[in-house]
């Protein structure tokens, strides 16, 4: 199990540290050689179609320079993303984000076909022809939605249809309120579906124990949400340095849990 709570954990001047080190994003187009275009073939792409219940299919981009701690690319000077399905085409939107700028397109879900995203330039290399697919839409049938547990027990989650060939992937959310009127928050990945079965068992006390190392008082009722997500590798068009393509369909289950 892995513990993502970096911004429950982080003090306030080590967030303002962070968000330094990341600083602003970068001009695709007057940040490469001479002040000039980033080249395509330099830059790393991060792009995802998500889909939940909402039956919505979120496409998102970013560009970025692989470095650690560095920088994602603003698009300007005539360069735009542009996500195409099933005959149906629209520019992608900036986020506005002031550190990773992502641009997003939304569509209703489809599965089995290709959602094609293309980069297009004015100054270097265009990149046309990036593509993910969407799984199959699915229902998560055990346990019951707002099922209350404790410590202590393990509770199978099962879906139907599993997935396969797309990989299944567990994990959580947890809000829990404390007694001081505060709220702690903490997230984490649970379990792969390894065996592809459609059917994994998440046990209370491994979500409880990451919960509670970032609470400062005792704990005794949290909101859970467990997330099963479906995901299906993508192909980057090959003009890009190298990236991760994907596409996620998750449905999520509520537990409530009670202190024993």
């Amino acid at each position: 199990m892995q513990q993502n709570s970096c911004y429950r954990t982080l003090g306030l001047a080590a967030l303002v540290t962070l968000l330094q080190a990341c600083g602003d994003p970068k001009s695709s187009s007057t940040s490469g050689p001479d002040g000039g275009a980033v080249p395509t073939s330099s830059m790393i792409i991060d792009l995802r179609v998500e889909s939940d219940e909402s039956g919505i299919a979120v496409v998102r981009a970013n560009l970025n320079d692989g470095r650690a701690l560095g920088k994602s690319y603003r698009l300007d000077g005539g360069d735009f993303f542009r996500a195409c399905v099933s005959g149906a085409c629209r520019n992608m939107a900036d986020n506005d984000s002031l550190t990773s700028p992502d641009y997003i397109a939304r569509f209703n879900y489809q599965s089995g076909v290709d959602f094609v995203v293309a980069f297009n330039r004015q100054q270097d290399r265009n990149a046309p022809d990036s593509r993910v697919t969407l799984p199959p839409a699915f229902t998560i049938v055990t346990p019951a939605n707002h099922q209350q547990v404790t410590d202590g027990e393990t509770v199978v989650v099962s879906w139907t249809p599993t997935g396969a060939p797309a990989r299944a992937t567990l994990g959580f959310d947890a809000d829990c309120p404390l007694s001081s009127g505060s709220h702690v928050f903490s997230s984490g990945t649970l379990s792969t579906d390894s065996n592809a079965d459609g059917r994994e068992s998440v046990r209370i006390d491994d979500i409880l124990e990451i919960v509670r190392s970032g609470a400062t008082s005792a704990i005794t009722r949290c909101s859970i949400d467990v997330t099963v997500s479906h995901v299906l590798q993508g192909r980057i068009d090959p003009a890009f340095r190298s990236g991760t393509a994907m596409g996620i369909v998750s449905r999520n289950v509520n537990l409530d849990y009670v202190a024993r």
